[in-house]
């Protein structure tokens, strides 16, 4: 059977995936092996475990390497679960506690460490099954261990074998990423260079899915980095390219969009350049262009070869040739757009200052300047993009194919598999996420003030004291300041309450009572720590039946009914947060019901002839892998899986057994339901954790992280000193990181939100639109930061920093006012200062600082006052954008007004919340 699998495999191998080869090779595999009395009988009778612990631990993998990962992991996680569980029976006094503390151990590492998940999960699993067992002899207990050790090894081994026969090694899933980033960016430029010189558009489906693909890089780059791999490189030596490759969208975004916004004052001479001036960008724009085109094939295909393992040296020595072919035509493209750049704006300045003395350039000059400036700093980037692969392949020819492993550290415990992100999506959702107890705790000032009242004999009053204070002097030494703090007569009650304060403020018990402060907050507000506890306490509430006495109807039910797969589907389905547990939810229990049709279908059929079990169960994994490798939602394909060996395999081994075949498919069913339904309930009215919720919180940090962004450009922007500018640019960077990766979170949080039931209907649309509003405000912040790297700072900077000044406190507190209504869900205040009148002085200033410089100075300005233009170019879209947001803002929260344009009365509008009776402060 298995040959002629093999056989109709390779003739379907065209439509399907190596891993779906293996999944049903592996269901093949551990179906013989069951159906094999002489080998089964060592499981028996929970041998049918071995399928359903394949399909939730125990999954094909896409890479060996991944799959050996799995299997030792769950491997650990098993034979811990029978450790603990087999002490525990045997320790007749300490069932209950043994498991309730194992169960909030594994809880937190489900929550805190995605690593070690599905070991975790595994461990539960068995000590579901064995600390629920009907065991009270010695011999009983040995037995039960070595049923559910014969079913982890099936479970554990079929894949592997699979896995082996059929899969690759290496995996080059990360450098496929990088050159397909490489591929969509190319396309996004060739785009723009047509539309540079036509009426076309560039089409922004290509640039959102840069974006997306920009954003996953770094989630993918920390999977690939704590995985097996085999290969030549390490995927640390290609990891500068997620930086290039979000520089080049950043500049695809900002600086290749052409006539963005009206002209601003600086720039509103509309009158239009002449055709040869057109002309004098087109040679020279299309040479850069398709170097620079060419530049991200080469490197395309050059990461391509360095993590293929099987590589010959001859395609290699023609990557390297090509890398230096396409260094040398994208510095000489550079070189001779550059010098024409600054001699059309040399040669225009001139004119102007000859004809009319204008101090802006006509709008299309002025966007193809834009537009060369922006291919300029792309083929900066290729530049360093191609050195760095030149060097990869000088590593990949010296090097040998070795295993390249994780050093095993807590972060490595922290980074989630990429198969369980793929499978459970809500689960990254709470990955980097801020710090929950930072909103009931005190703020560093708030502290350091109260340290300081508390340490300062001035703040003990005196009756004495006109005032209510002591007399003290400045020139008082800390010693008698000190001596100072007690009053009153020894033993009295003054006396005793000052010792007491002293003590108290003491700097030893001061240090520890802030240590104790923050270990207590981080237990109070943990939300791994909340989720172990629902982990533990719907886990034993459900199998408390188990440990009735055994003459109970509730213990006859359990075990009648199997309560323990209530209870092992409660566990799989309950996830961190609501969105995720509903969408889990309803999946697994749309995979329960279609499990529980075919399994009886297949008992109709089949009875006990094990061979057409195995023919049905094959039957059956065609469907439910392709759901599993080829969908968004796995989760159906997965509880299908899970469900079908219990009905199939149940009669098979105990044919006489309670209870009938349609009885035991209902109540299977109905026990997987009860457990889905359960997750669902305690997630959803204990700790819960709504999307909507953390959406919303998100969204006020980011945007206090933008206002920390655009604060840290301004003061770099004044900053003189090198090692001071510096650390701000370090600091800039960590922070526009910081903001791309919560933008990615809240991405993610819009998805799973859909999932979450909700009586009143949310307002996805303009939650949406507040996160496109805030990855353009982001781009725009990254342009303003290459910006301002070369504008004229005399003429733009020192000689207006008083309208700087306001401009940068208007858009401030523009920021702060709607970082502090996400924050507290209130209204929007009526009015707020005008950063677009700000602004408008602003160019005002520069514009007449600009005309003093010109009469001044006879010689053109060059390419600093295209930049200078730029620069207003993108403050006014930032404007633009500020106010977007703000209209946003008042949307959803409505506004606080104090004045009407009708008639004149005092009136207060506020907005419906998206939840009925929620107050309107934050949670």
């Amino acid at each position: 059977m298995i040959l002629f699998l093999m056989s109709f495999l390779q003739f379907c191998s065209p439509w399907i995936s190596r891993r779906f080869v293996a999944r049903l090779l592996s269901t093949v595999i551990c179906a013989i092996l069951i159906v094999v009395r002489p080998f089964s009988r060592y499981g028996v009778p929970y041998a049918f475990l071995a399928l359903s612990l394949k399909e939730l631990i125990f999954s094909v993998q896409e890479t060996i390497a991944q799959q050996l990962e799995s299997t030792i992991l769950g491997l650990l996680g098993g034979l811990l679960g029978i450790g603990i569980s087999s002490l525990g029976t045997f320790i007749a006094s300490l069932p209950t506690v043994d498991s309730v503390t194992a169960r909030v151990i594994r809880g937190w590492a489900k929550s805190r460490l995605p690593r070690l998940t599905h070991a975790a999960r595994i461990c539960c699993f068995i000590a579901i099954w064995l600390l629920t067992a009907d065991v009270t002899l010695d011999e009983t207990i040995r037995d039960y261990a070595v049923s559910f050790l014969w079913v982890l090894l099936v479970a554990a081994f079929a894949p592997l074998i699979s896995s082996l026969m059929i899969l690759r090694w290496s995996s080059a899933q990360f450098a496929t990423d990088i050159a397909t980033a490489f591929a969509i960016s190319h396309d996004c430029l060739s785009h723009s260079l047509d539309a540079a010189f036509s009426c076309s558009h560039t089409p922004t489906a290509a640039q959102n899915q840069l974006l997306k693909m920009s954003v996953a890089l770094n989630q993918r780059y920390s999977e690939a980095s704590f995985e097996l791999r085999v290969g030549r490189v390490g995927v640390k030596s290609i990891k500068p390219l997620i930086g290039t490759i979000e520089h080049l969208r950043r500049e695809l975004s900002w600086g290749m969009v052409h006539s963005r916004t009206q002209p601003a004052p600086l720039h509103v001479d509309s009158t239009s350049p002449d055709e040869k001036d057109v002309d004098a960008f087109r040679v020279p724009a299309y040479e850069l262009g398709h170097a620079v085109l060419t530049s991200m094939r080469v490197v395309e295909r050059t990461v391509l070869t360095c993590y293929e393992l099987n590589i010959m040296p001859r395609q290699r020595d023609e990557e390297k040739g090509n890398l230096d072919e396409a260094l040398n035509s994208l510095y000489k493209a550079a070189v001779v757009a550059r010098d024409v750049l600054k001699s059309f704006t040399d040669d225009l300045d001139m004119q102007q200052r000859a004809e009319d003395g204008a101090v802006g350039f006509p709008q299309k000059s002025f966007d193809l300047c834009l537009f060369m400036i922006s291919l300029l700093q792309m083929a900066h980037e290729m530049k360093h993009a191609l050195y760095l692969c030149k060097k990869l392949t000088a590593l990949h020819e010296v090097s040998s194919p070795r295993l390249w492993h994780p050093h095993f550290s807590w972060a490595w415990l922290g980074a989630a598999p990429s198969t369980f992100i793929m499978e459970e999506r809500g689960a990254i959702l709470d990955q980097d996420s801020p710090d929950p107890q930072a909103e009931t705790a005190l703020s560093l000032t708030e502290t350091l003030q109260g340290i300081s009242e508390n340490q300062y004999p001035t703040d003990q009053p005196d009756d004495n004291d006109p005032d209510g204070y002591p007399d003290s002097s400045p020139d008082d030494t800390p010693e008698v300041l000190r001596r100072r703090r007690i009053h009153g007569r020894v033993m009295s009650v003054r006396w005793m309450a000052s010792v007491i304060h002293h003590v108290w403020n003491y700097a030893a018990v001061l240090r520890t009572r802030l240590k104790v402060s923050r270990v207590l907050r981080a237990v109070q507000h943990s939300p791994n720590l909340r989720h172990a506890i629902k982990n533990a306490g719907g886990i034993v509430l459900l199998s408390l039946p188990a440990f009735l006495p055994t003459d109970s109807p509730g213990y006859s039910w359990f075990y009648w009914a199997r309560g323990q797969w209530m209870v092992i589907s409660y566990l799989w389905v309950l996830e961190t947060n609501t969105g995720a547990t509903w969408r889990v939810g309803y999946l697994r229990i749309s995979g329960t019901i279609l499990g529980c049709v075919y399994g009886y279908i297949t008992y109709v059929i089949c009875q006990s002839n094990p061979y057409a079990l195995v023919l049905m169960l094959t039957l059956s994994e065609l469907p439910i892998s392709w759901i599993i490798t080829n969908t968004t939602f796995p989760s159906l394909g997965v509880v299908a899986a899970v469900t079908l060996p219990p009905l199939t395999f149940v009669k098979y081994f105990s044919p006489e057994s309670e209870p009938s075949q349609i009885m035991l498919v209902v109540l299977r069913g109905l026990m997987i339901a009860a457990g889905i339904i359960a997750a669902l309930f305690v997630n959803s009215l204990f700790f819960p954790r709504h999307c909507r919720v953390m959406f919303l919180n998100n969204i006020s940090r980011t945007i206090g992280i933008v206002s920390q962004l655009y604060l840290s450009l301004s003061r770099d922007l004044f900053c003189n000193a090198l090692t001071s500018s510096i650390l701000e640019k370090q600091k800039i960077l960590k922070l526009e990181v910081r903001i791309r990766n919560a933008l990615h979170r809240m991405n993610l949080l819009l998805i799973t939100m859909n999932d979450e039931l909700s009586l009143v209907p949310k307002p996805m649309k303009r939650y949406r639109q507040i996160v496109v509003t805030l990855q353009k405000l982001l781009d725009l912040l990254t342009g303003i930061r290459k910006i301002r790297e070369k504008i004229p700072r005399k003429e733009t900077v020192t000689a207006v920093v008083t309208q700087r000044r306001e401009f940068v406190s208007c858009v401030c507190v523009c920021l702060f006012a709607v970082e502090q209504v996400f924050r507290a869900r209130q209204p929007l205040p009526q009015f707020l200062p005008s950063a677009r009148l700000a602004l408008m002085t602003l160019e005002m200033h520069v514009e007449e600082r600009i005309r003093q410089s010109r009469d001044e100075d006879l010689g053109g300005l060059g390419l600093p006052i295209v930049y200078a233009f730029a620069e207003a170019d993108v403050l006014r879209e930032l404007v633009d954008t500020l106010e977007d947001l703000l209209e946003l803002s008042r949307q959803l929260f409505g506004t606080s007004s104090w004045y009407s344009y009708g008639p004149l009365d005092m009136s207060v509008m506020t907005s419906i919340h998206e939840e009925v009776g929620e107050p309107s402060r934050s949670r």
